[in-house]
């Protein structure tokens, strides 16, 4: 289980207490410059949100960057409706050291709707393993 504290977002609002609950979530962690990596991994965060068609109401895109926070020129062009979260705080380092540190920049991380933690992908490989997992939880699931 994942302790979300409240944490300011990169447009200067603040995150609801509840944030990482009532939907499932894909959550991407990286510094909030967006290099290269960090880039990638949001281009197949939302090509595999998109992919989830009718489904993917149920799905929120999360950018926990930890430091820098954030390139909004960036996601506002090419990352409509990304919760880019400010986790530079101590609560916010909390909350990232919760997520498996190896490769972290390239993994994309499912958060349940209940708030925990249950997997994660690289971004290296096909999208498609997301997509059709994604889609198995969603069609599975009567929360979120």
């Amino acid at each position: 289980a994942l302790d979300a504290a409240r944490l300011p977002l990169a447009d200067g609002g603040q995150t609801a207490a509840d944030w990482l609950t009532g939907k499932w979530s894909l959550v991407v962690i990286g510094n909030g410059a967006c290099d290269a990596n960090c880039q990638q991994t949001l281009v197949y965060v939302r090509q595999t949100h998109a992919g989830l068609g009718r489904l993917n109401v149920r799905v929120q895109r999360v950018l926990l960057a930890d430091s820098a926070c954030c390139e909004r020129g960036y996601l506002q062009r090419e990352h409509a409706g990304v919760l880019a979260v400010d986790a530079s705080s101590a609560a916010g380092q909390k909350l990232v050291s919760a997520f498996p540190a190896d490769s972290r920049e390239r993994m994309v991380f499912v958060v349940d709707p209940l708030g925990n933690l249950m997997m994660r992908y690289d971004s290296r490989l096909d999208p498609k393993g997301l997509r059709t997992d994604m889609k198995k939880l969603l069609d599975l699931s009567h929360i979120g």
